[in-house]
């Protein structure tokens, strides 16, 4: 039985054989000669520690003992002292040279099968945006009916094609890829030295910016107000006029079927009907609860929470428009045939 040390890296607490404790020790002190000295070299050794971690988290797993395999492993992947001087490009501008990304699904940030976050990582862009995207036109091929009376499913089987064809980011090595991260402990002292650059430069900047911090916020305050007292006229007024079903334009709701049905018979009956009242109501409703929470998030400076409300109401308000759209336009079309017939 091999003799074992419990050793605190990047947080973590592992335990390790003794032989590889000792090429551990003895790595991280030759990175620690080589970095300390250097710029945010403290920031540098923290990450790389944390690094080290999930690598090492990885190949002998969550109380799970640390052979040398593993810590040899771990050295082949950030790389010794001695070779990171010999492949050290030099400049700064070295930051620069990101490696290409690899596509994966992100098994860290998925709500299904990490499909739209590893696509969001791949192109750079905000994940909820492309959520957004395939939720609306799911739905716009679950409510287009053809002809023939079938849905199309086009985007649930383009996304279980993606899935099975994605292959999922299950290592440390495997999320750094996706945003085209060698691994390499270099790599580390690239990104922190660049972030400490770009926080003394944003350092510089602050003063310049103090008087349009000040004028952005009047103007934020302004806009809350006027989306706040705008949306909360409008449904209180919406509200009376419902309520007490009062005349618009001279007729009232039941005025408006009659006149409708004597061109659009078709068009008459299908605002008549319940559901459709309803979705009618939310497509005018939503924007005026969007626009009073927006006005109180922006005068009062609350923080939104975690599940984002005024992406919900934005995500439903969006549903509403295409369900009304897609059985309009499927009505209109079936009461032309109709006619021609």
């Amino acid at each position: 039985m091999k003799i074992t040390e419990q050793l605190s890296i990047g947080g973590y607490a592992f335990t390790v054989e003794k032989d590889a404790a000792a090429a551990l020790q003895e790595y991280i002190g030759a990175l620690e000669k080589h970095y300390l000295s250097q710029e945010g070299g403290k920031e540098i050794m923290d990450g790389i520690e944390e690094r080290m971690a999930e690598l090492l988290l990885d190949k002998a797993g969550r109380g799970g003992v640390v052979t040398l395999d593993h810590v040899n492993a771990v050295i082949n992947i950030l790389g010794r002292p001695e070779r990171i001087e010999a492949d050290d490009p030099g400049p700064e501008t070295a930051h620069n040279e990101k490696g290409t990304r690899k596509l994966f699904r992100d098994m860290e940030n998925k709500r299904l099968g990490g499909v739209c976050a590893g696509l969001a990582t791949f192109f750079q862009i905000d994940v909820v945006w492309l959520r957004l995207a395939f939720v609306v036109l799911t739905l716009v091929g679950l409510f287009a009916l053809s002809s023939r009376g079938m849905v199309t499913l086009g985007m649930p089987v383009v996304y279980c094609i993606l899935w099975i064809a994605m292959p999922a980011a299950k290592t440390a090595q495997d999320r750094w890829a996706m945003n085209g991260d060698s691994g390499t402990a270099d790599e580390i002292r690239r990104n922190v030295q660049a972030g400490l650059h770009e926080m003394g430069n944003a350092a510089r900047e602050v003063g310049k910016s103090d008087f349009f911090q000040q004028f952005g916020k009047l103007i934020l305050l302004v806009v809350g107000i006027v989306l706040l007292v705008s949306g909360t006229s409008a449904i209180a007024s919406l509200s009376i006029i419902s309520l007490n079903n009062l005349p618009v334009m001279g007729l009232s709701w039941e005025g408006w079927l009659d006149r409708l049905a004597e061109d659009f018979p078709w068009l008459a009956e299908w605002l008549g009907q319940p559901w459709v009242l309803c979705l009618l109501a939310l497509s005018v409703l939503l924007p005026l609860v969007g626009m009073v929470y927006g006005g109180v998030m922006m005068v009062f400076g609350f923080k939104s929470p975690s599940w984002r409300p005024g992406l919900v109401i934005f995500i439903l308000w969006l549903v509403v428009l295409v369900v009304l759209s897609v059985t309009l336009v499927t009505g209109s079309m079936a009461d032309y045939f109709n006619f021609s017939c």
